[in-house]
């Protein structure tokens, strides 16, 4: 067995004595049973057949294992070593490293966050392990005589969420302006802190711990989409089911929900409008495509074609989209609907610098003459200067009259600081200003913001003029 230093959560060093000169602390680069890796300066010479004496293996500075060690090969920037006064326990060293760096955290987070900001977020866990109690206690005495999972549990959750709800979303507001004033390094400390007291409370919730484990790299992923729109609850037992409940109403996920309605309106708006043609509708980041789902389920008659063009750089994605979107096509509308999906597996940085032929020909090709194009949460992850530049690219992919509806969430208590401090899904949130930066210099155009129902999420909303 050998251990990379990443592996263990401290920072691992050596130092020793060689030839009676003291050296180091050095980074430790890798370990085994019987020897070790370490980065060395250019200015410090360890020949093979060294011995270095009162060896010691610090984490974080503190002195963890003691021996004695000879230098086995050696470089300009790393030496290998062998032990030559036993062999390392390497699952007991774990952990100890382990413990001794946990150890070590906790004292850093008492000493920096403040103590009212601790008992808030224990607070938190109480009202969390109070519902978990309740929950567990009624689904062992309804085991005889189970709760049906649809009207009765519908109003049990409603009932529940009414009282309880409300103290757990006041608690988390409360927190995210108490979290305004922590330091860089605090806020650190208080997002490690508030993660370890209160994920694993919430983990039988599908969404947060979807959130928090990020199985395809980010929290925002299509499945998490999904489950924000599900009309059948999930979770681990019915306290999982019930957090699944109190996840689809944070005002955000309220907010993901009221973007769909309003992009969904959009779609049909420009499948509705007059012309020559088929209508082209582009989605940037589509992930599952829920409004055009609705849009495809709810449709009667189509007055042109209509082509979807559905960018994504996750494959799942795409592959959920089409599924579902085929089989809308084909099931509801028997094939007689004239659409046409194309799904596109491209990422903003090959819209912005495409590398290849292919690359170059599907931006100036493929995604031409658009009549919409939208995106629901693609602005939640970008700086503003990527978000600028590809605003402009996209605006140029617009005919004339084409509509570019881009979203944009903005900062909730109730929402933000569970997002950021226990899951770790920080957004980029923009006030109508700062959205509006973003269309500078578009031209000729009408720009306006445009909002969802809910008033939380933030559309740039502009149509590319008709040159005079």
């Amino acid at each position: 067995m050998r251990l990379n230093a990443i592996d263990v959560p401290a920072a691992l060093s050596c130092r020793f004595h060689c030839d009676g000169v003291f050296v180091g602390p050095l980074p430790i680069l890798d370990l085994s049973a019987s020897g070790f890796g370490a980065s060395v300066p250019a200015t410090t010479v360890l020949a093979p057949g060294s011995a270095l004496e009162s060896f010691e293996l610090l984490a974080d500075g503190s002195p963890i294992w003691s021996g004695e060690a000879v230098v086995v090969r050696g470089s300009d920037e790393r030496i290998g070593g062998r032990f030559t006064s036993g062999v390392l326990d390497l699952h007991h060293f774990r952990l100890g490293a382990t413990l001794d760096s946990r150890l070590a955290l906790l004292r850093d987070q008492r000493e920096s966050l403040p103590a009212p900001w601790r008992a808030a977020v224990a607070d938190l866990r109480q009202l969390l392990e109070d519902a978990k109690f309740e929950m567990e206690e009624l689904e062992q005495a309804e085991m005889h005589d189970p709760l049906r999972v649809g009207d009765e549990e519908t109003e049990l959750f409603t009932r529940v969420r009414a009282r309880w709800g409300s103290e757990f979303y006041a608690a988390a507001s409360e927190l995210h302006a108490m979290s305004k004033d922590l330091d860089d390094r605090s806020a650190v400390l208080g997002r490690s802190y508030a993660a370890s007291m209160l994920a694993p409370l919430v983990f039988p919730c599908p969404m947060h711990r979807r959130a928090y484990e990020k199985p395809l790299g980010y929290a925002g992923d299509y499945r998490m989409m999904e489950l924000c729109a599900a009309h059948e609850l999930a979770g681990d037992g019915l306290y999982g089911r019930f957090l699944h409940s109190i996840a689809q109403n944070y005002t955000l996920v309220q907010a993901v929900r009221g973007r769909t309605v309003l992009m969904r309106e959009a779609a049909q708006k420009a499948a509705d409008a007059e012309g020559d043609g088929p209508v082209r509708i582009l989605a940037l980041a589509a992930g599952p495509a829920l409004e055009l789902r609705r849009l495809l389920e709810d449709a009667t008659t189509l007055r042109r074609p209509v082509e979807l063009i559905l960018i994504d750089q996750d494959r799942q994605a795409h592959e959920s989209a089409h599924r579902q979107l085929s089989r809308i096509l084909l099931e509801r509308h028997h094939g007689t609907l004239p659409v046409t999906v194309r799904c596109l597996h491209f990422s903003v940085r090959q819209l912005l610098k495409p590398q290849t032929p292919d690359d170059v020909r599907i931006v100036e090709e493929t995604l031409a003459n658009i009549d919409l194009a939208y995106s629901a949460g693609l602005y939640d992850y970008l700086p503003e200067p990527v978000a600028a530049s590809l605003t402009r690219l996209v605006f140029g992919r617009l005919r004339s009259g084409g509509r570019l509806l881009m979203g944009n969430l903005i900062e909730t208590p109730d929402s933000t600081w569970i997002m950021d401090y226990v899951l770790g899904w920080p957004l980029v949130y923009r006030d109508e200003e700062t959205l509006l930066r973003l269309a500078d210099g578009l031209l000729p155009a009408r720009t306006t913001i445009t909002r969802d129902a809910t008033g939380h999420c933030l559309f740039l909303d502009v149509t590319k003029l008709t040159c005079p």
